[in-house]
């Protein structure tokens, strides 16, 4: 048991390390409360925390006829947050007309099939500081994957989670540990 401690250790510290500077966009369907969007990222070197929502129509767990475009843009609303300008915490609000999101937009299919859709999401918002006016523009992007099931009994498809993809530098942090650990495993067998 203790022989995998080391390799195990190394492995967390790695995928925890790789997490924590990748900028992360979470999107899920709308169930109606409109929390549905978040993004996690660094702004000033501060980490930035958004939150809120699309509306229903635009990503929601409703369902969507097979042969309708999913996609395209619509206006995100995020909830006021904190944001570090010249090493000062002040409070953001995020108007709805200079907030807005975008998903690449495709055709679900016609043949009644669960499927996996690659996208590109997008977003952009300006933020007005409330004691002073100042604004901020905050945005991201990311690539990743939706998947959507068919139900025979209503004849529709529905949304899940919005899946991103790691980046490439996650994917070399990642790369980086496995070597470690497999190396670090030759060195022992060889000394046995």
């Amino acid at each position: 048991m203790r022989r995998f401690l080391l390799p195990l250790s190394l492995l967390c510290v790695t995928l925890i390390s790789s997490i924590a500077f990748a900028d992360h966009i979470y999107l899920i369907p709308n169930d109606g409360s409109g929390d549905n969007f978040g993004f996690v990222g660094q702004m000033n070197g501060h980490q930035l925390f958004l939150s809120g929502g699309t509306y229903y129509y635009f990503f929601g767990d409703g369902g969507y006829s097979p042969g309708s475009t999913f996609g395209g843009g619509d206006t995100l609303f995020l909830y006021p947050t904190t944001v570090w300008t010249d090493g000062t915490p002040m409070e953001f609000y995020f108007p709805q007309t200079d907030s807005t999101i975008f998903i690449s937009s495709f055709t679900l299919p016609t043949n009644g099939k669960d499927f996996t859709k690659f996208v590109e999401i997008g977003f952009s918002a300006m933020g007005i500081s409330f004691d002073t006016g100042q604004t901020i523009g905050v945005g991201g992007e990311a690539s990743g994957k939706i998947s959507f099931y068919f139900s025979p009994d209503t004849g529709l498809y529905y949304p899940g989670n919005f899946v991103q993809a790691p980046e490439p530098g996650t994917l070399g942090l990642i790369g980086m540990g496995i070597i470690g650990v497999l190396g670090s495993a030759r060195k022992r067998l060889t000394r046995t």
